[in-house]
């Protein structure tokens, strides 16, 4: 795009435009009599124009919202980022819009958000997470495709679509539902028990600990190397006295840091722990716990220890410090626990005070 002087207040304006609906950018050129400002308000009025003669859609090979979805999901299957339960989230989200067009998808979907908010589900309030949910997913795709030069701009805007707040899990465990945890994970998959006894002491996602492999162990500074973290850094997560011994004895011929063995005595890696992780719940008698909260109990028990915040979030991957939202907040333990500092005592004698050092 130009706009070049070409005789006495007569300038050539130049303009290319990608405009949706088309697959190559739409070219135009004018003269105009008159100022710069002029010419530089009339180009301004050209694009606009330009691009509001198209749909949305820029690509004829993208006419569904499912046919986004599909290079969404293509895209984090490539980079190794596309988790079970994030697919099943976003084949939820396909199976319900899939059908629409990219330009019907956004009106639509802003219809379904709100009559989602308003509606109770059985009998109670949707939880903010639930109602989030959809909206990060439909933005990420739409986001693929502005990031694809398929389309112009995102319309599921941060004004149209805002975020709900959502108040942060707070789940412990006592030593007593620990214990019951272990055991019900004793009986119904034993295999697991390094796996979970590992996330109890040291703050980790379970699709990092899922993928971790013989070499990422680091015998000589005893600790385990995540390469790829969600947090797109590699993290280097410590390894607790009383779990080196397994480490070290994991056999030579196993590539995986967590593996189980099949019957025929193949090392194996876990591909989901989701269902045993349901069945040992049930053993144990206990509800509301995820395979995440380990995550956060786990920081919580280091940030009790004694350890700095700041190394607590290294090892976590927290970018921000997320340890003041995931902790637990326990006011009568944090009350048992409090140090004060050495102050300074008031006596009373007779009608005056007077104070000595304590």
């Amino acid at each position: 795009m130009s706009i070049k002087k070409v005789g006495p207040n007569l300038w050539q304006i130049k303009v290319s435009v990608r405009v949706p609906g088309k697959v190559d950018p739409v070219k135009k050129q004018e003269r105009l009599s008159g100022t710069k400002t002029d010419a530089e308000c009339r180009q301004a009025d050209i694009i606009r124009q330009l691009k509001e003669s198209g749909s949305l859609i820029c690509s004829p090979d993208i006419s569904t919202f499912k046919d986004a979805v599909d290079l969404y999901v293509a895209k984090l299957t490539a980079e190794d980022r596309l988790s079970r339960s994030w697919r099943r989230h976003v084949e939820s989200v396909s199976g319900e819009f899939g059908h629409l067009s990219l330009d019907v998808m956004p009106d639509y979907f802003d219809a379904w958000t709100r009559n989602r908010a308003l509606t109770p589900y059985r009998g109670k309030k949707r939880a903010a997470a639930t109602l989030n949910r959809p909206v990060e997913i439909v933005r990420a795709v739409y986001n693929h495709l502005v990031a694809l030069e398929q389309i112009q701009h995102n319309p599921i805007t941060k004004v149209r679509f805002p975020k709900y707040k959502e108040k942060p899990r707070d789940r412990y465990l006592t030593c007593e539902e620990r214990l019951r945890l272990m055991n019900a994970i004793r009986e119904r998959r034993p295999d697991m028990i390094p796996l979970i006894q590992y996330m109890l002491l040291v703050p980790c996602r379970v699709s990092e600990l899922l993928k971790a492999r013989r070499e990422h162990y680091n015998p000589f500074t005893n600790t385990i190397y995540i390469p790829d973290s969600k947090a797109k850094i590699p993290i280097n997560k410590p390894v607790p006295d009383e779990m080196t011994e397994y480490f070290r004895s994991i056999p030579e011929d196993c590539p995986w840091l967590f593996y189980w063995k099949d019957w025929r005595g193949n090392y194996r890696p876990f591909r989901s722990i989701q269902n045993a992780w349901r069945d040992s719940l049930k053993i144990a008698g206990l509800s509301n716990l995820r395979v995440h909260d380990l995550r956060h109990i786990s920081a919580t028990d280091l940030y009790e220890a004694g350890n700095p915040e700041r190394m607590i979030n290294d090892v976590a991957g927290w970018k921000t410090n997320m340890l003041t939202n995931y902790r637990h907040k326990d006011s009568l333990r944090s009350a048992q626990s409090m140090v004060f500092k050495q102050h300074v005592e008031t006596v009373a004698v007779g009608e005056c005070v007077r104070e000595k050092s304590g």
